[in-house]
């Protein structure tokens, strides 16, 4: 099923799951705060309830929000990443965002794409996961999004995107002046680690 932000805004409070473009690939999506639809993006996805999602954040105030939370070196790494391609692996010590942590409580995965249009007034912070069975390609358009995950679910189409996931970088260990670790590449690395070390932050491979 088709739908624009507001028919997206309402299904989320609802419970349901929906399809979202970012600026990377599409991606199943659930309102954070309504615990029947994290549950629901999780029998959705068949993930175990212990793996982590993202957190999901179009509003530039939910972004705002987020990055208040931050101590000073981890909000200006982050914000040098986003909006944009990449996750930042953050502390979450309040536990804010603890429906997406899954079983290890703590930290959070944020996302903020960059992204214009209506859905950036999309003002729910969300938990999300792409939408693809794991191991599967990542989807650049709906048409690449398996039919049991896509049957029945609101999808807001954004034409082809990218098709390459995000960049994930663990900034966990910048607050105490060390590194940041991309996890995975993403779209565009040397752009990653250009924006960080603009802020002081050197970029380091796993391992």
């Amino acid at each position: 099923m088709s739908g624009g932000p507001a028919d997206m805004r309402a299904a989320l409070l609802a419970g349901e799951v929906v399809l979202v473009p970012t600026d990377t690939v599409y991606g199943l999506a659930a309102a954070l705060d309504v615990p029947v639809g994290v549950t629901a993006l999780y029998a959705l996805k068949g993930r175990p309830r212990a793996q982590p999602v993202q957190v999901l954040l179009f509003h530039a105030s939910l972004l705002a929000d987020a990055l208040g939370a931050l101590d000073p070196p981890t909000r200006a790494a982050v914000a040098a990443l986003l909006p944009g391609p990449a996750t930042c692996l953050v502390p979450d010590p309040a536990g804010r965002y603890a429906a997406a942590a899954g079983g290890a409580p703590g930290a959070v995965g944020l996302r903020a794409p960059r992204m214009d249009g209506p859905i950036a007034g999309l003002d729910l912070p969300l938990v999300a996961t792409s939408a693809n069975h794991p191991g599967g390609p990542d989807p650049a358009s709906l048409a690449d999004v398996p039919q049991d995950l896509c049957r029945g679910v609101r999808a807001l189409d954004a034409g082809t995107l990218p098709g390459t996931a995000s960049a994930v970088v663990d900034l966990r260990a910048v607050a105490a002046g060390g590194d940041a670790v991309l996890v995975r590449p993403g779209p565009d690395p040397e752009t990653v680690r250009r924006a960080l070390g603009a802020v002081g932050v050197r970029v380091i491979r796993p391992g």
